[in-house]
């Protein structure tokens, strides 16, 4: 996802009580591991974390790196409440309206993506508030301090700019939906499926309704990113498709995926859009350098207590 790669995200309502966070509803399903504040991690957290982490990222994550970012969570929600900025309900609830629209699905339908992958639709919108409340504090406390110039703006440029000509694309992710225990056989008739749609593609403005026709297929939101962004691989394959064809398809956790090309242009430094992408990529760096500072720190005064004999840590 995200970024390129596709990202599931969910959001149904969560009843929160005072100080509970992302996956707490799930208190009595589980095995108490740790507390933070007094809010619990259970053995039913861990595992849906593992997978959801798995998803976002392409990678699978053990048992104890789930259980990390469960207290960052729990950390950075209970500071987002103490600053009065937590994520509502109807924040979340729009939130995940917007990841399900970009997945080509309605809620519902989103919900049996989520439940296909093994993951409780509650548990991940917990993760999403959590998100939304750190970001909602971050900004709040720091947004304003952050500030961009020009000068810093042409020398990223140029800098970015090396031996390679920038170049900007407009990509468009589509997906041939594929679970991800899915039979061997099924998978390969969803690559034939995927290379048959490659050989029809010819237009992004035309042609993404034969995508549409195919059964259990989404269109991901439209992207724009500077080729000097991109993984060498990746910029290579974008290289050789010409604009209005779709990349070869390739097998993600949610099926067989191709990236449409429905542009490419050569950038300058005087370019509005790569200036406005990267001045937005420069804001986004600080933001989390200044996010990485303050969870550490608040990770150093957090009461974290660890049931498997550690003890307590603050």
């Amino acid at each position: 996802m995200v970024p390129v790669r596709p990202l599931l995200a969910a959001a149904l309502a969560v009843a929160l009580s005072a100080g509970v966070v992302a996956g707490s509803a799930s208190a009595q399903e589980g095995r108490v591991i740790a507390t933070v504040g007094g809010v619990p991690i259970t053995s039913f957290d861990i595992p849906q974390r593992q997978r959801l982490l798995q998803i976002r990222e392409g990678r699978p994550h053990s048992a104890e790196q789930a259980l990390q970012d469960l207290i960052n969570d729990r950390i950075k929600f209970a500071e987002a409440r103490r600053y009065r900025v937590e994520a509502n309900e109807q924040q979340v609830a729009a939130a995940y309206a917007q990841v399900a629209q970009r997945s080509g699905f309605d809620p519902r339908g989103f919900d049996q993506v989520l439940r296909s992958q093994g993951i409780e639709p509650r548990v991940y919108k917990g993760k999403l508030r959590a998100d939304l409340s750190w970001s909602n504090l971050i900004g709040a406390r720091y947004g304003r301090t952050i500030f961009i110039t020009d000068t810093q703006l042409v020398d990223a440029l140029s800098r970015r700019q090396g031996a390679t000509r920038p170049v900007n694309y407009v990509l468009r992710p589509v997906v041939l939906l594929v679970a991800a225990n899915a039979p061997p056989a099924q998978v390969q008739r969803r690559m034939a499926e995927a290379n048959a749609l490659r050989g029809r593609f010819s237009s992004c403005a035309t042609d993404m309704e034969k995508v549409a026709a195919i059964p259990d297929a989404a269109v991901r939101e439209q992207f724009r990113r500077l080729n000097t962004d991109l993984s060498p691989a990746f910029r290579q394959v974008l290289d050789q498709t010409a604009v209005g064809k779709l990349t070869p398809p390739s097998r993600t956790q949610q099926g067989i995926e191709m990236i449409a090309v429905c542009s490419k242009e050569e950038a300058s430094t005087s370019d509005t859009a790569a200036r406005n992408q990267v001045r937005e990529e420069m804001t986004t760096a600080e933001m989390k350098r200044i996010s990485e500072t303050y969870l550490a720190r608040l990770r150093q005064t957090s009461v974290i207590n660890y049931r498997d004999g550690r003890g307590e840590r603050r």
